[in-house]
């Protein structure tokens, strides 16, 4: 890792440790918007249980970062399952998003995998299945779609619907929305959570970043991987 850029992430990780909830995630909102692998990188720590000053001081810091930040785009070219990988669309603190091609239906979709560096984190094997048992156990089109869930080399994986369009948050970074447009998306929004919660789903991470507008206007929720289910059955299947 480079040296400037190892000294930025521990002031950084220092900041985020005295900060929780939504401090924290504004926080990191501000400090990564143009680097999103950082903010990969940071929350891949935070996760983790033990002491963060002392992997700061004792030089296992590289260890926690995923290998997403290492190799971005890894996927790129390959097959998974019978998904033909066509080029990186995201990285975030879970793994990434690729763009993929799904020969059997003609259709172009949206492959989401783990990192590798995460997959000895319970926490976070946990959240990704959910954040796809949540999202699949909803039919409403103010919600990402699910189509199908795998693994691959040992990395989950799950795909879902290729959105077009950009996230809330970048378009606020433009700008604020006008009035008119603002009362739209807010009225989608509640639309699909009335559906989550309709099925005993509380999304609980409800914030610009995970709401998606696509380019003809629709909003879509993301991001469910830390709902919380006011129903058992719903997400145990």
């Amino acid at each position: 890792m480079d040296l400037n850029r190892s000294a930025v992430l521990k002031e950084l990780l220092l900041r985020a440790t005295r900060l929780s909830g939504d401090d924290r995630r504004a926080f990191l909102d501000d400090s990564c918007k143009d680097d999103p692998t950082l903010r990969g990188e940071i929350e891949s720590i935070l996760a983790h249980d033990q002491d963060t000053q002392s992997v700061l001081e004792d030089g296992s810091l590289l260890r926690f970062i995923p290998d997403t930040a290492a190799q971005p785009g890894r996927l790129t070219g390959q097959t998974i399952s019978h998904y033909q990988v066509m080029d990186l669309l995201d990285t975030g603190g879970m793994g990434e998003v690729y763009r993929a091609r799904d020969p059997r239906l003609a259709r172009h979709v949206a492959l989401k995998v783990i990192s590798p560096g995460l997959l000895v984190d319970v926490d976070c094997l946990r959240r990704f299945e959910q954040e796809a048992r949540a999202a699949g156990a909803l039919n409403h089109p103010n919600v990402v779609v699910v189509y199908d869930v795998g693994r691959y080399d040992g990395s989950p994986y799950v795909v879902m619907e290729l959105l077009e369009g950009e996230s809330l948050r970048k378009r606020l970074q433009r700008g604020s929305v006008p009035v008119r447009k603002a009362c739209e998306l807010a009225i989608q929004v509640a639309r699909g959570l009335a559906a989550a919660h309709e099925k005993g789903i509380v999304h609980r991470d409800l914030k610009p970043a995970n709401l998606f507008v696509t380019r003809d206007g629709r909003v879509k929720l993301l991001d469910l991987g830390i709902a919380k289910r006011t129903r058992p059955d719903v997400l145990n299947g």
